[in-house]
């Protein structure tokens, strides 16, 4: 359905991260066998261009903090695969979520200083109508829950507890769960805090992070908003088919959830005043990363990492996720040790099982296990490249083989984001063959339907739209795949693309 196309970047980070959900293995235990620091840059200079190639990973920036320094920094690949431009260590990337530790850390500094009280209610601090903006109602919608809305603080929107959505968007605004209560990501609860920050401070928050953070960490290469000085050298993103647009998304405004753009190197050199207690303004870096909310067996979430006790201590860690720019820090407090790695590729998470350990030097999966990205090796990463490497009839080939084990690949969700990933890029026969796959795999659910009417729509076969519009209005009520709440939305979406195309009909 449309709302998947259009928001396919944060739709396909929560397939990949709820859906596919087949857990993903610790990384190699005869890896994690360098000691010094020599020995370990020169394993990680060894595996990674053969792990990026494994993955199908254009470009690579990477980081090492060794006993609390920058270490070692260096570039892979190609920023951008069309042109073979090469990444080196000045190359920019898009940190995506590397953003909100990094945010964190400056609202601590305002805790440190007294200007922030962590357990004051956000709606003490933001002007009423700026919420209501921001939710898109009034505090008095029916509905709503307004009670939980004033007790969403700071402290639990660090630590992703406000029950506040994350891109969910409906009337009423969705929040949750009672506030402080368990875990959610939540980009709108950072965005809130924003909001909070910037009234207290009066200004822009890139203004206030070049100020405070940027320039005093000396991270050169590094801010909140795009700066042009980036575009000679700056990554582009590319998709699960390995294909970019050529361009990069230029934020004209700081958004705290997502914005930074960095290198590997400037990172680490903020992760490292961490560990060192050299981040300006002075933070209390012991209660940032003191575990507020538990997430899973051996993760919790602090004031703005995620941490997860291991044997080699707790590790504090992040993941950067926008679809075409996919990114991981991990750090051990207390060996002074870290890792930064971004890649400009949808599979950039999918080879830190293989080489995490070896940068860390302990056999330890760091958060990666939880996250449950697909590692390269495994059957729906396989069939992934192979859709994007082989011809259709080689690609529904092995769709099958895969369907009759049950795998996850082809599951519903994930094929129509492999249908709409298609579409969006020009391969709309190969689209039209998987969207056509899924309303056979599922014929009892509503949106495969929805989603080959769009397809058959966007080529220009309109009769074709009509009848799978039709036919997801059909199926809808006895699909039990929906809540009734759901249907009742879907309904109105689904008459009003069957009008559309029925109007837009030639006469025979």
């Amino acid at each position: 359905m449309k709302s998947i196309q259009a928001h396919f970047p944060s739709i396909l980070c929560a397939i990949l991260f709820c859906v596919l959900n087949p857990g993903a293995k610790a990384g190699d235990p005869s890896l994690a066998t360098a000691q010094t620091k020599a020995e370990v840059i020169a394993t990680l200079d060894s595996v990674i261009p053969d792990l990026m190639a494994k993955a199908r990973i254009p470009g690579l920036s990477v980081a090492l903090v060794w006993d609390g320094e920058v270490a070692w920094e260096k570039g892979y690949g190609m920023r951008n695969k069309a042109t073979g431009e090469p990444v080196d260590t000045r190359t920019v990337f898009e940190a995506a979520s590397l953003t909100k530790p990094f945010f964190a850390a400056l609202a601590m500094t305002l805790v440190a200083s007294g200007k922030l009280d962590l357990d004051r209610p956000l709606v003490e601090c933001i002007p009423k109508d700026s919420i209501e903006s921001a939710m898109g109602h009034s505090f008095d919608y029916p509905g709503f829950r307004a009670d939980w809305a004033k007790r969403i603080t700071p402290r639990m929107v660090l630590s992703h507890s406000s029950g506040l959505p994350h891109g969910q968007r409906g009337k009423p605004y969705p929040i949750l769960f009672e506030p402080g209560t368990k875990f959610s990501y939540s980009a709108d609860g950072y965005f809130m805090l924003q909001m909070a920050i910037e009234r207290l401070l009066g200004e822009p928050l890139g203004e206030t992070m070049t100020k405070r953070v940027i320039q005093p960490l000396r991270m050169d290469r590094s801010s909140m908003v795009w700066d042009d000085h980036f575009s000679a050298n700056a990554a582009v993103g590319h998709s699960l088919l390995g294909i970019s647009n050529g361009s990069v998304r230029k934020y004209a405004a700081a958004n705290s959830a997502a914005s930074l753009y960095t290198t590997a190197g400037d990172y680490a050199r903020f992760v490292a005043s961490l560990m060192t207690g050299s981040f300006p303004g002075s933070p209390s870096v012991d209660l940032m990363l003191t575990p507020q909310i538990p997430v899973a067996d051996s993760v919790s979430w602090s004031l703005g990492f995620g941490i997860e006790r291991t044997s080699s201590g707790a590790a504090f860690f992040q993941w950067g996720d926008y679809g075409i720019f996919r990114n991981f820090v991990v750090a051990l407090r207390g060996e002074r040790r870290a890792l930064v790695y971004l890649t400009n590729s949808f599979y950039g998470l999918a080879i830190g099982k293989d080489f995490v350990p070896v940068a860390m030097g302990f056999k330890e999966d760091f958060g990666l296990r939880w996250l449950r990205y697909e590692p390269y090796d495994s059957e729906t990463s396989t069939f992934f490249y192979a859709i994007a490497e082989r011809p259709s009839e080689e690609s529904v080939r092995l769709y099958h083989e895969l369907r009759s084990k049950n795998s996850p690949a082809t599951g519903e969700d994930v094929v129509n984001m492999i249908g709409y990933e298609l579409l969006r890029n020009g391969a709309r026969d190969k689209a039209l063959i998987f969207f056509e796959l899924n309303t056979k795999a599922y014929p009892n659910s509503a949106n495969p339907y929805d989603s080959m009417g769009e397809a058959c729509e966007t080529v220009g076969d309109l009769a074709r739209a009509a009848a799978c519009y039709q036919k997801a209005l059909d199926v809808l009520p006895s699909d039990t795949t929906r809540s009734e709440a759901s249907k009742a939305r879907l309904i109105s979406v689904f008459e009003k693309n069957l009008a559309r195309v029925t109007a837009e009909k030639k006469p025979e």
